[in-house]
């Protein structure tokens, strides 16, 4: 059985965080690339203690290379954030696409299955969004860095309201 109550709690959580991104888009954009760059950091340096704490093995160059380039990465991101802003827009811009397109999928495998009208609906509606989102990204890169916390807050309120949908439909529907 699906617990619905997840998917609303996950949809309110989405929703506040692009109310958030909406209202200071220069900060979450920076939140963004604050974000990656302690994850890359993290990431690589397990990757090179590892590397590092393994004996002879065909995974200990690969591991201390990749941590190395990975903790590298990771510091540009923290110490550079503008070229990492311009960086991570093309990244977000693809995420935007892909996530979209799959969106614009799942909203028709519910359609055809006989979802109700409004769920699938939204999930096609945020789909077309996140795809259009994503156009334009490209479009406007590198001219504005804050455009990809507005774009987030966008996608993550409408994510935010599908959720919601999606655990409301659960809610009141039949089990089998």
């Amino acid at each position: 059985m699906i617990n619905w109550k997840w998917f609303i709690v996950e949809g309110l959580i989405l929703f506040v965080l692009g109310v958030l991104a909406i209202a200071r888009p220069g900060i979450a954009a920076e939140a963004v690339i604050i974000f990656l760059g302690w994850l890359l950091l993290i990431v690589g340096g397990v990757s090179l203690l590892g590397g590092l704490s393994t004996q002879s093995g065909p995974r200990k160059p690969v591991s201390i290379g990749g941590g190395a380039i990975t903790l590298a990465f990771g510091l540009l991101f923290l110490l550079l954030p503008a070229p990492a802003l311009a960086t991570i827009t093309v990244v977000l811009a693809i995420f935007f696409l892909l996530s979209g397109f799959a969106e614009i999928s799942s909203s028709m495998a519910l359609r055809s299955k006989g979802g109700q009208s409004n769920h699938w609906g939204l999930a096609f509606f945020s789909g077309i969004i996140a795809v259009m989102l994503g156009v334009m990204m490209l479009a406007m890169w590198p001219s504005s860095y804050e455009i990809i916390g507005l774009f987030l807050g966008i996608n993550f309120l409408l994510n935010g309201t599908y959720l919601v949908s999606l655990g409301w439909f659960f809610r009141f529907a039949p089990a089998h």
